[in-house]
């Protein structure tokens, strides 16, 4: 069993890399909401943005074994239990089960809820 996740950050419609988190799922929004902001000097500049909000995420687990893996350009590899959430780094959108959200919205509506 897990609380799998998997967030998939386009780089243009013809590049994508994801990241599947097997733990990752109940806290999903608002560890991204975190990574995104942690990413916002870098949302134009798609190769140092996409490294942050990966790192972001993963955290302190880079030398686990287990838990986490990243591929590139092939969206359907792994089935998580909750819907795949897309970062549209072009655009600067977020799109999960809600809808497509800009990455402010997103992160004021997620930061909110944390702090609430």
């Amino acid at each position: 069993m897990g609380d799998r996740i998997v967030f998939t950050i386009k780089q243009s419609n013809d590049s994508s890399i994801s990241l599947y988190s097997h733990w990752g799922g109940q806290d999903r929004f608002n560890d991204l909401a975190r990574a995104l902001q942690a990413a916002e000097p870098r949302w134009n500049d798609f190769a140092y943005g996409t490294r942050i909000i990966i790192s972001e995420l993963i955290g302190e687990q880079w030398n686990q074994e287990l838990g986490y893996g990243i591929w590139a350009n092939d969206e359907d590899s792994v089935a998580g239990d909750h819907p795949d959430i897309t970062v549209d780094l072009c655009n600067k959108t977020v799109t999960d089960e809600t809808g497509t959200h800009s990455f402010e919205q997103f992160i004021n509506y997620h930061s909110a809820l944390a702090k609430a």
